[in-house]
């Protein structure tokens, strides 16, 4: 049965009755983590998967984050190259790298619901090996045409990597630990468009700009051989709850040898939840729910199947989720969002190459490859700030809370965001016009794309954490939203420097990312608001699946 009065984003993470823990075997900690969602007792569950099970299920997609990254990025170093020997001009390149963004989220209208019927792991295989033929067409194209057709196709096939991993993160971790690996996400995903570009031109200046793209094929095919050795499916139908266990709560530090400690209690509402009142006077009663040895662990063999699908009767209700889902404020915000961050990523990507091989530069192709370090350099640090510092944010606001976490907690990071972008942004696009040094331009480069990180992070943990049950739905939303304004950056960047110029653009530009970033204000004094008031539309959604026999 649905409870309707609790509120999408709002829980109660954090146990802080000491009396509680005590009757849990906790003893001498002052307060414990509630793990969200609640595993079953089937040892195939992705959450009760052992660590390093689920270790290699993120190198795997590690991994495909860069065999898809990698042939995308790889050109944004040597576009002046191409475009002088092809006679394609850096117009109609940039051009194409936006209708390829545009199919990067509407194609993920399909392949999401497609990957819910028949499993994430064919989709993520089809994705990777039609990658890695299609961007061979990039080596032959000759003219605007077959340019932009080459890159809407690779566009069409490489969307999975925008919105997949994120629900593949939701599959196997619990929400008080997603922050740090949907950071790993977004590094991996934005380090591979970094590093292709870095080696790209050293390649460009030895063996000529085609080969750029034979090694980015050859790398895709290797890492598609890996993933179908190693990658494993994290679709899991969770088993409808019943009105008698769906109270249960089961606490962090009690799981033991594959048992844990659950927490038999009577759910928060929603209206209690914002009352701060997670630490009422509620029954506790000590149970062990041990792993059900009788359900027999998946073979390796079955690990490799292709294709598991579930009712298709199904089918159409995972069509229209994403249509569903569109309705809800916090989902739209987080498109949003994501898009104001990839705004200057598509800037940056459209505008180094022609930077910094002009005067007073005169960067070689493999010299302005190695602006990319300085992306990846910002983007690791970044991402322990957008992971780890998120999680850590996100258990310390619950405690001050009194164990209630609300899904806006994660957003407080963007403070940074709102200081260093607008600040990047003016030293790499104005040092560009006044000539200032290049290492200066480097660091705003740097800087810049290391922000991307944070904003991307942040985006898709708050849809994520709200709405867990429909993640994968909503996310095809937040990505059509983000590719949708990034297709437009990409698409007006070239006219715009062009009748601008540098200094102008960049500056409009540094103010416009003040503005954009500032916005997790509003959301933070009305987020909790909006998701009050749209909870029952929403549980309505998830009381019709249900009865249809969909769980997550």
């Amino acid at each position: 049965m649905i409870d309707y009065s609790v509120i999408p984003g709002t829980s109660h993470l954090v146990e802080l009755n000491k009396e509680k823990l005590l009757q849990l075997d906790v003893a001498g900690k002052d307060k414990d983590v509630i793990l969200i969602p609640r595993p079953t007792t089937d040892p195939n569950d992705p959450l009760n998967w052992s660590r390093n099970r689920k270790y290699l299920q993120m190198f795997c997609m590690v991994v495909f984050c860069f065999s898809i990254g990698i042939p995308t990025a790889v050109i944004y170093s040597i576009l002046t190259q191409i475009s002088s020997e092809t006679g394609i001009s850096l117009g109609t390149l940039n051009d194409g790298t936006g209708y390829m963004f545009l199919m990067l989220g509407i194609a993920n209208l399909w392949f999401l619901p497609l990957a819910s019927q028949i499993g994430k792991r064919p989709i993520y295989l089809l994705s990777s090996l039609a990658v890695c033929l299609l961007t061979l067409w990039e080596a032959y194209a000759k003219t605007g045409g077959s340019w932009i057709g080459a890159k809407i196709l690779q566009g069409v096939f490489a969307a999975p990597v925008e919105a997949l991993c994120e629900v593949t993160v939701s599959d196997i971790w619990f929400e008080h630990e997603r922050g740090r690996w949907m950071g790993l996400y977004a590094l991996s995903l934005f380090g591979s468009n970094y590093m292709g570009p870095m080696v790209a031109g050293f390649i460009a200046d030895g063996q000529g700009w085609d080969w750029v793209i034979y090694w980015s094929c050859i790398f895709c095919a290797i890492a598609t051989v890996f993933l179908f050795f190693f990658m494993e499916e994290t679709n899991y139908t969770r088993p409808v709850p019943n009105e008698d266990d769906s109270d249960i709560e089961i606490v962090l530090s009690n799981v033991r040898d594959g048992t844990v400690t659950a927490v038999l209690s009577k759910q928060l509402s929603g209206r209690q939840q914002e009352k701060n009142l997670a630490n009422a006077n509620i029954e506790i009663v000590r149970e062990n729910l041990e792993l059900d040895s009788s359900i027999p662990l998946t073979t390796y063999r079955e690990k490799l199947r292709l294709y598991k699908s579930r009712d298709w009767r199904w089918f159409k209700t995972f069509l229209i989720g994403p249509l569903k889902m569109a309705q809800f404020p916090v989902v739209l915000y987080s498109g949003f969002l994501y898009g104001a961050s990839l705004f200057w990523y598509s800037v940056m990507n459209g505008t180094i190459s022609s930077v910094f091989t002009a005067s007073p530069y005169n960067f070689s192709n493999a010299m302005t490859g190695l602006v990319y370090v300085s992306p990846l350099i910002f983007a690791i640090l970044m991402n322990f700030y957008a992971g780890y510092a998120s999680d850590w944010l996100k258990l310390k606001l619950a405690e001050r809370r009194g164990g209630t976490s609300y899904a806006e907690d994660r957003l407080w990071l963007l403070i940074l965001y709102m200081i260093l972008g607008p600040a990047a942004l003016f030293l790499y696009g104005i040092g560009a016009y006044y000539g200032i040094h290049w290492f200066g331009l480097v660091i705003g480069a740097g800087v810049t794309g290391g922000c991307i990180i944070l904003g991307a992070a942040s985006a898709c943990t708050y849809t994520v954490d709200t709405y867990r049950e429909m993640s994968c739905e909503a996310m095809v939303i937040v990505v059509l939203i983000r590719n949708t304004m990034n297709f437009a950056m990409d698409y007006g960047i070239t006219p715009w420097i062009s009748n601008t110029g540098l200094k102008k653009t960049f500056l409009a530009g540094g103010f416009i990312c003040f503005f954009c970033a500032g916005t997790f204000l509003i959301m933070e004094l009305t987020g909790p608001y909006w998701r009050r008031k749209t909870k029952d539309r929403y549980w309505k959604i998830i009381e019709g699946r249900r009865a249809k026999g969909i769980c997550h």
